[in-house]
């Protein structure tokens, strides 16, 4: 007999995120018939039952939503329903026309949390505790669909309580694929770097707190690869670990066990207690408070995380201090998750290492954040973030599949097919070979789960990236660098027709003049960009950007100030200074970058010849702005550029890092306010620069108007999106 009801296609994060049971549950509180099914789109939900209830069973359902969960698309329809129902059923996954978002990994949730300090818990201290609702997802999966034997948990064999939960809708575990418990383990062992096994599972943590004690350095895997970990106490350890690892003073992250240890280390607002506490627990940058100079050398920021995998929470239970947790690399490669490749590339750096029998198929980066003016701002989106999957029905109309490469440094790259922008996590700085084989692996990854290939390839203007050359297409779509920050920015915050006055400071990106741009300001919006004004070039010495004496050099030389500089050249040898200056005579490199301007006004303030890692003369210049000195270096805008020499010059006179950092962010803070008094358009401000939290604490205190990038980073790994969306928007 046939019956009358509704058939609903639900799309967005529908699949392992425990949307199914969800649905279930309410089904069966409203006491309708039906079924619930995956299908390639997404979730389609049969329901027998009239208007009325239809629209309570989606007002329920939006109400409850799983906390990984995102309904991008709800559309339901009359439907004469042919076969019987004697309850509502989960049915199995239905074939068709395959678009089933790969999710991120994520942090142990609340429930999680709590039972694995309840004694009366089966899972009572068992460091892989997980739900439907937290844990490993794009670390363990092979291949789509996301099932248990399609992951690294296939050669586990669930024992009959994990399987009673794993079958069961009611359950929070109902289809969680990394489920386990202490009878069906995944297995921890302590190794030396002979491979020998010192210790298993909960012994492995009572003696590697013992190791930390005793100052030692542990390769410790995490859900997406190793990290280095140590006492963060102990100074003679982090001397030895700056040593072993070449790091000589780029800050080290720190990881605690939970708020209250994060709280004795930094200061800490609800804003960022909020982010820290979240299921992302990402690393968050924070004002630190008495804390080991050689954590942050000559900075006063320090990025902490809490423990987001029963692993973590387990060594806290027998190590009671703060550790450091950095990624276990060389130097600008990416995160070793593997056991071989660790003992191959890092037995140098650690002394002992903890590994567990769950391979990880695919690596990840703990994604970085921080807030300004109470507002989130991520700067590495990864783990807890990306993969990212964002519906554009609505808003852009092309059938093509198109790929968009993205920049060289810390790269992401992007895709758009059947309405949907994909975002890569992390990957990189695409300059090491290391990197380009991650990119290659996870692009390769996506390809073959989706079965797309690309109609169209975007890139950046740069003629010289190498990785661009090993994507196979016939012609690719070049986009200028800068211009794809603000179109990235732009996207975020639905701009998608208006004009916008955009200032672009950055590091470095090739311009269509051939030149390397990078203190630009555009009236632009999605289609096309006007290029208004831009800071003056100047030439550089070379293209090793890491050397900022000779970007102050430059400056010098350029503006014939070598009298007033006397005291800053006096530091070079004759012949030195005689062949560098024959250097920048000949050089055909010029640059408008403010990026490359403020490390050359660092190397004045700091005296300092080299950069020890990128973005150390921004947290330099934060550190040393004083907000009660009025004090400020003025830019003139002369046809159409900003000249700088004064400001150069008034900084030589200084000779005082409070007095330089203070003058020049006040200058870019005053540039940005008076040029826009002159245009009517919304002010955007993006590009690496805008990283720099105390910008945007002065143009907050002044009430200057202003959007920025803060859900995509206003860094390069935003450069693929931005790419992505300029493109769509000539397709629209």
């Amino acid at each position: 007999m046939s019956h009358f009801g509704y058939e609903i296609h639900i799309k967005g994060l529908v699949q392992g995120v425990g949307f199914r049971p969800l649905v279930f549950n309410i089904a069966q509180e409203l006491h309708l018939k039906g079924e619930v099914y995956n299908d390639g789109l997404g979730v389609v939900v049969i329901l027998v039952c009239n208007q009325s209830e239809v629209l309570t069973f989606k007002e329920k359902l939006f109400l409850h939503l799983p906390p990984l969960a995102r309904i991008d698309e709800f559309v339901f329809f009359d439907k004469k329903i042919d076969k019987n129902y004697d309850s509502f059923i989960i049915n199995h996954s239905q074939d068709g026309e395959k678009f089933s978002p790969i999710l991120s990994d994520f942090a142990l949730c609340k429930d999680c949390y709590e039972e694995f300090y309840d004694e009366k818990n089966p899972r009572f201290k068992y460091p892989f505790i997980t739900c439907t609702n937290c844990g490993p997802r794009f670390s363990i999966i092979k291949q789509l669909p996301y099932d248990r034997a399609n992951t690294t948990m296939e050669q586990f064999s669930m024992c009959a309580f994990c399987q009673s939960e794993y079958k069961d809708p009611a359950n929070r575990r109902f289809h969680a694929q990394p489920l386990s418990c202490p009878k069906c383990k995944i297995t921890i062992f302590l190794k030396d770097k002979n491979q020998n096994i010192l210790a298993q599972d909960e012994e492995a943590f009572i003696l590697l707190a013992k190791f930390l004690e005793q100052g030692k350095i542990i390769a410790f895997k995490g859900m997406g690869g190793f990290h280095l970990i140590c006492d963060s106490t102990n100074e003679n350890t982090i001397i030895e670990l700056r040593k072993r690892k070449n790091r000589p003073k780029k800050p080290f992250a720190i990881m605690v066990k939970d708020l209250d240890m994060a709280q004795k280390l930094a200061f800490i607002n609800k804003f960022e207690a909020k982010l820290l506490t979240s299921n992302l627990k990402p690393i968050v940058i924070l004002n630190s408070k008495n804390i080991h100079q050689v954590l942050a050398p000559d900075t006063d920021k320090i990025g902490i995380m809490l423990a987001y995998m029963g692993t973590h929470l387990m060594l806290f239970e027998h190590f009671k201090k703060p550790i450091i947790a950095t990624s276990a690399n060389l130097s600008s490669q990416s995160i070793i998750y593997k056991e071989t490749k660790l003992l191959e590339q890092l037995s140098d750096v650690f002394d002992f290492y903890l590994d567990y029998d769950r391979q990880i198929q695919n690596s990840s980066d703990d994604s970085i954040a921080q807030v300004i003016n109470d507002k989130v701002m991520f700067l590495r989106t990864s783990r807890g973030l990306n993969p990212l999957y964002i519906n554009t029905k609505n808003i852009f109309n092309s059938k093509e599949n198109i790929l968009a490469l993205g920049s060289e440094l810390k790269n992401e790259f992007a895709c758009f097919f059947k309405d949907q922008i994909f975002i890569s996590p992390y990957i990189g700085d695409m300059k090491n070979l290391d990197i380009q084989e991650r990119f290659l692996k996870i692009l390769h990854f996506f390809q073959k789960a989706y079965g797309v290939s690309f109609d169209q390839v975007l890139c950046d203007k740069h003629p010289h990236f190498a990785y661009v050359k090993q994507i196979n297409h016939d012609e690719k779509f070049m986009i200028q660098h800068h211009y794809a920050h603000l179109c990235a920015c732009l996207f975020e915050h639905k701009i998608y027709k208006n004009d916008v006055l955009a200032f672009v400071f950055d590091g470095t990106g090739y311009g269509d003049d051939g030149k390397i741009w990078g203190g630009e300001i555009f009236r632009a919006n999605l289609r096309n960009y006007t290029r208004l004004s831009h800071f003056k070039n100047f030439k550089l010495i070379n293209a090793d950007i890491k050397n900022i004496a000779n970007l102050a050099l430059s400056l010098i030389f350029d503006f014939n100030l070598e009298s007033e500089a006397s005291w800053f050249l006096g530091q070079f040898s004759q012949v030195k200074l005689n062949n560098l200056k024959k250097i920048h005579t000949q050089s055909s490199l010029y640059t408008s970058s403010l990026g490359r301007i403020i490390d050359a006004f660092g190397a004045i303030a700091f005296n300092q010849e080299k950069l020890d890692y990128e973005a150390q003369i921004g947290l330099l210049m934060e550190k040393y702005y004083n907000q009660n000195l009025d004090y400020s270096y003025k830019f003139d805008i002369k046809d159409n550029e900003i000249c700088f020499k004064n400001a150069f010059l008034q900084a030589l006179k200084d000779q005082d890092k409070v007095k330089i950092s203070t003058g020049l962010i006040n200058a870019i803070v005053n540039l940005i306010i008076e040029y826009s008094k002159n245009f009517k358009e919304e002010v955007i401000l993006c590009g690496g620069v805008f990283q720099n939290k105390t910008l945007h604490m002065v143009l907050s205190q002044k009430n200057f108007s202003y959007k920025t990038s803060s859900q995509y980073p206003c860094n390069d790994s935003s450069i693929a999106l931005g790419q992505l969306v300029h493109y769509l928007s000539l397709k629209t």
